[in-house]
């Protein structure tokens, strides 16, 4: 997740906008189930296997959701911290598409999911990287080779990602969208 000095302005706005999430999940759900379960496990679970099976379930249940909140909060925070240092210290590379390729087998109603891989350059050292397109619109507007806006982490270039809203925009320019 951190690359180089950790910059913290942009650590704890990440983490607040998880904050309440987490909060929530951990302390009004998790909690919750876990006590009762234990509850249940202490004053009742000796004498009777109904009780005993609730409380198991009810306290496993409750510990799966704390320990469910702290993972999932755990990595969105990374990847909006990721995402804020793009925007912030990131720079603006070209680069070329290699393919669009389906990434899915949509299943009743599912949508379908387009993988776009791009190559680019930075600090004179070739690269790779993919990407979900937004939407199955891009499809048919992209073909192989053709020109891709991207933006790349300056301390770490193998991370990039496409600058979707300049690439529509050269894309109506040129009459393709």
């Amino acid at each position: 997740m951190a690359i180089g000095p950790l910059s913290w302005p942009l650590l704890l706005h990440s983490v607040r906008r998880h904050f309440s999430l987490f909060f929530m999940l951990f302390f009004f759900l998790g909690l919750p189930f876990a006590a009762v379960g234990v509850g249940l496990l202490w004053f009742e679970g000796g004498d009777d296997w109904g009780a005993a099976f609730g409380g198991a379930f009810f306290a496993l249940v409750g510990i799966g959701v704390m320990i469910m909140a702290l993972v999932t909060s755990v990595s969105s925070i990374g990847y909006y911290y990721e995402r804020a240092l793009l925007r912030e210290h990131g720079t603006n590379v070209d680069g070329a598409v290699l393919s669009v390729t389906q990434y899915n087998e949509p299943e009743d109603g599912e949508e379908t999911l387009w993988l776009l891989r791009f190559r680019y350059s930075c600090h004179g050292q070739p690269h790779e990287g993919e990407a979900v397109l937004p939407d199955e619109e891009w499809v048919s507007r992209l073909g192989e080779n053709d020109w891709a806006p991207l933006r790349a982490l300056k301390p770490r270039p193998a991370y990039a990602e496409p600058r979707w809203r300049k690439w529509k925009n050269q894309l109506q320019r040129e009459g393709r969208w």
